[in-house]
């Protein structure tokens, strides 16, 4: 076993509550943020006509991930991208490195910003005050709730439930706000324990929970 996974396993046992999951559940979602999770650099200001692989480190890395993303669709499950980068670039970025995204495809939707203010703002004034958020004016801590808006989205489209949401993001708040609101499967991609972050550390993640789920 390479050493860098053997660490990873010494000091990550966060799936033991998958065990359960794997053996009576037919249908998961698979929900990744995209920035730092699925890649290794973030592509925030990334020049559209530089070469996207670098965000990813190299092909190899892409096609590693194509093919795991693969396998959790071939096996009647479904994935989203659940980000705070705008839709547009984010579903630009995956097209151009032949991420099929749409209905019956590899990715079935991107939810994120739809426009550059809410990257900033992601809530509305009405939705603050719908939500009984507006004393809160910080954005990290806002789109770590915005972003479990989307996973109730997600629960409702698929009618399934929160436990059968596999959620992976970069970073704490955004885990922690999800698993508060029942999404327990939600999975911090990067540690300072293992020292592998981005890309390199979901792809372990990923071995780990498709051989559990023999996917």
């Amino acid at each position: 076993m390479d050493d860098s996974i053997r660490m990873f396993n010494k000091s990550f046992n966060d799936l033991h509550f998958l065990q359960t999951l794997a053996n009576n559940v037919k249908k998961y979602v698979f929900v990744f943020d995209f920035d730092l999770t699925m890649t290794i650099k973030s592509s925030d200001g990334w020049n559209k006509n530089k070469n996207f692989i670098e965000l990813f480190d190299n092909e190899e890395k892409i096609e590693k991930l194509k093919m795991y993303f693969e396998r959790i669709v071939k096996s009647g499950h479904i994935i989203y991208i659940n980000t705070r980068a705008l839709i547009h670039d984010v579903k630009h970025i995956l097209t151009t490195i032949g991420f099929e995204i749409g209905e019956n495809k590899l990715i079935k939707e991107i939810m994120g910003s739809e426009q550059v203010h809410v990257i900033y703002y992601p809530f509305t004034i009405s939705e603050l005050n719908h939500y009984g958020l507006s004393d809160i004016s910080n954005s990290t801590v806002l789109w770590g709730l915005k972003k479990v808006t989307f996973l109730n989205k997600i629960v409702e489209r698929e009618q399934i439930s929160a436990p059968n949401v596999l959620f992976f993001d970069d970073i704490d708040i955004n885990i922690n706000t999800a698993k508060l609101n029942g999404f327990s499967n939600s999975f911090l991609i990067g540690s300072n324990d293992s020292g592998i972050y981005g890309l390199d550390y979901l792809l372990i993640k990923l071995e780990q929970i498709l051989q559990l789920f023999e996917i």
